[in-house]
């Protein structure tokens, strides 16, 4: 059995800077100088791992410490990072609060509009349904006006044919009256021709004079007669026709004021809806005015806290801006002071951590 060697693989190497420690790339293919520090990686400001590296170093060294930075540089950067801490904070609280006003705001805004709408709305149904009954009011009544003119035109049809057959009645009595007096001819002519025989031929020519005169009268009598009935007849069917119209006439009028009793009783519902959406709407306007007060109370409390959050984030500014400014003075002297001997670098940096920190000790040339 062959037992194979375990490969050792050795531990990547990583950046000599101690904010860095990434891991470095491996040698060129033609080997060489392994990485110290990363070859490309660059800083705020334009400085490279190993410019931050030698600056480290030099402030290690300028404060006497191979460690830790000295107790003075650790305070100025717990004073920064409670200086952020406290600006994060009420910035936090102020959006926290900011964002529960304004969403509480739009949701009662979006109620009330909502709320608005809805009582518009249903008062323009209450008009459109108003207009409505209004409208069959009006056709409803042109209805009956048409319906009582057609009454009126059945009873002048009426009257016509009443008119009608009395002028056939009369026509009959003249010509019954007609008739008897050519009776009455008849007989006296017969009793004159058998008293005068020389008149006879006379009286037989006037007779005949008379049978075609009542022949006449009896053909104008029979058609008289025919119009009589034509006319009683047409007067009965008038009549019929008028009490039919009297009766649809009754019957629309029953329907007529059954709808518009409808109507006006639906015109009352609809004005006491109209009253109830109208009150309502008042209601929700009032109670809206209301929220809207409390609103703004409460948006002005939450400025009187906005207010006070910007004082307190303004004294951190300036806390913090101080801070910065001593980090910033340390930074640079230590940065400028690469190749520098320890003894200045560390007389520079007691001066700024000690002194007032707004001017920098001057280089040595």
């Amino acid at each position: 059995m062959v037992e194979y060697a375990e490969e050792q693989t050795p531990e990547q190497a990583r950046c000599g800077f101690r904010k860095c420690r990434e891991p470095l790339p491996p040698p060129g293919p033609r080997g060489g100088r392994p990485y110290e520090f990363c070859p490309d990686r660059t800083w705020p400001g334009g400085k490279s791992c190993k410019q931050l590296a030698a600056a480290e170093q030099a402030l290690r060294e300028a404060l006497g410490d191979e460690g830790v930075p000295s107790a003075a540089l650790t305070d100025a950067g717990q004073a920064f990072d409670q200086a952020a801490s406290a600006l994060t904070g009420p910035l936090r609280t102020l959006s926290n609060a900011l964002d529960a006003v304004t969403a509480h705001l739009r949701d009662e805004i979006a109620t009330a509009v909502g709320q608005a709408d809805a009582a518009h709305e249903a008062a323009a149904e209450a008009d459109r349904q108003r207009d409505a009954a209004l409208s069959r009011a009006a056709e409803a009544e042109a209805a009956a006006e048409a319906a009582a003119e057609a009454a009126r035109a059945a009873q002048q049809a009426e009257l016509l044919a009443k008119a009608t057959a009395d002028e056939a009645v009369t026509a009959r009595t003249a010509a019954q009256l007609a008739q008897a007096k050519a009776e009455s001819a008849t007989a006296v002519i017969t009793q004159r021709a058998k008293e005068v025989t020389e008149e006879a031929e006379e009286q037989r020519a006037r007779a005949d004079k008379l049978a075609a005169t009542l022949a006449a009268r009896g053909e104008e009598l029979a058609t008289r007669t025919a119009e009589r009935d034509a006319a009683r007849t047409a007067l009965a069917e008038s009549d019929e026709r008028r009490k039919t119209w009297e009766r649809l006439l009754e019957t629309q009028k029953r329907e007529l004021t059954a709808e518009v009793d409808a109507v006006r009783e639906q015109l009352r519902a609809l004005d006491a809806r109209y009253q109830e959406a109208l009150a309502e709407r008042t209601t929700h306007e009032t109670a809206s005015r209301a929220r809207l007060a409390d609103v703004q109370a409460e948006l002005t409390a939450t400025r009187g806290q906005l207010a006070a959050a910007q004082q307190q984030i303004t004294e951190s500014l300036v806390s913090r801006d101080q801070a910065a400014k001593t980090l910033a003075l340390i930074r640079h002297r230590a940065l400028a002071a690469t190749e520098e001997p320890s003894t200045a670098l560390r007389q520079d940096l007691l001066t700024i951590l000690l002194g007032d920190g707004d001017t920098a000790p001057k280089s040595p040339e």
